[in-house]
């Protein structure tokens, strides 16, 4: 017989199987005995034990795949927490640049680069960028954002497991009726060992149909779940493409805590006095922060005729 281990079982769901093959087993050969020497109601009896036992087991194996469900789920919001504790304790943003390019198509080309410190006499395994996306009700869930590529310090890193869905839900307001949002987080394995204080880190990410509004209204958010000391943030569209600010935005760049929850009307006003918008959005900011989130209101206008054009 294979070990369950190397076959990728699991102990638990081995002894489960081993158990109801010989409870089968023994029910099988009763039943033969009791063809061959037991009165009819004997057989019907049995008959609805089998029946009894066979739809308490089921219900065990469901009861056992729920918990199992459970269990990663808790273990994964677990982990996000502990995302969150490391990047806003032991990590430091020295500099950030967002360069979000836009297509036509809603599509957009997103480069970010970071370079993050830590105090030397501690050890940071890894740290999370939260990512936002919007997609149609009717498209395929959860690909709206590819990681194309992640570099630290020069070395190319495996994406095929950065990217962690968070969650999943509609867009209030009458602009983004039929659009849902998902957001998630990219793990990047710094590996920050006590003495190794820096890494330069870049992220290359597709945005698939991730803009449907682009001709109406859309935003592009950046969460600061850590202290960050500068930020660039450019918006511009490729070719035959132009980006303005919303002309429904209150401000240039919208800031709100916890989460987007609670608006900061002072602390928009501040930051859209260093944002322009020649050739583009560029947002700069030197101020050191923590706990917002900002939101860059955009829509898109192609250069051939200047003017909105509708889906």
């Amino acid at each position: 017989m294979a070990d369950p281990a190397r076959s990728g079982i699991s102990p638990g769901v081995a002894a489960f199987v081993s158990g109801a093959i010989s409870v089968l087993l023994t029910v099988a050969g009763t039943l033969v005995s009791l063809r061959n020497e037991a009165t009819r109601e004997q057989l019907f009896g049995m008959l609805s034990w089998v029946m009894y036992a066979t739809g308490a087991a089921t219900f065990l194996v469901l009861l056992w795949i729920i918990s199992t469900t459970l269990r990663q789920r808790l273990e994964l919001l677990r982990s996000l927490r502990d995302i969150d504790v490391h990047v806003s304790r032991q990590l430091r943003v020295r500099r950030r640049t967002d360069r979000l390019e836009v297509s036509s198509d809603g599509s957009g080309d997103y480069v970010v680069e970071l370079e993050v410190e830590a105090d030397r006499d501690v050890a940071v395994a890894w740290l999370a960028f939260p990512i936002f996306s919007s997609a149609r009700v009717d498209a395929p869930p959860w690909q709206s954002v590819r990681v194309r590529r992640l570099m630290i310090d020069g070395r190319e890193f495996d994406v095929q497991q950065s990217y962690l869905r968070r969650s999943r839900a509609f867009v209030e307001g009458a602009l983004f009726k039929g659009l849902v949002m998902e957001e998630g987080v990219i793990r990047i394995p710094v590996s920050l060992e006590k003495g190794k204080s820096k890494r330069q880190i870049k992220l290359e990410i597709d945005l698939n149909r991730s803009m449907p509004a682009l001709f109406t209204e859309e935003s592009h958010s950046i969460d600061i779940s850590y202290i960050t000391d500068e930020i660039d943030v450019y918006v511009t569209g490729d070719e035959g493409l132009e980006i303005f600010p919303s002309p429904r935005a209150t401000h240039l760049v919208e800031a709100s805590q916890n989460r987007g929850e609670h608006g900061d009307a002072q602390e928009s006003i501040q930051q859209s006095s260093t944002c322009r918008h020649r050739d583009g959005i560029h947002w700069r900011s030197k101020s050191t922060k923590l706990g917002y989130r900002y939101e860059i209101r955009f829509v898109g206008r192609r250069q051939v005729t200047g003017d909105p054009v509708s889906g």
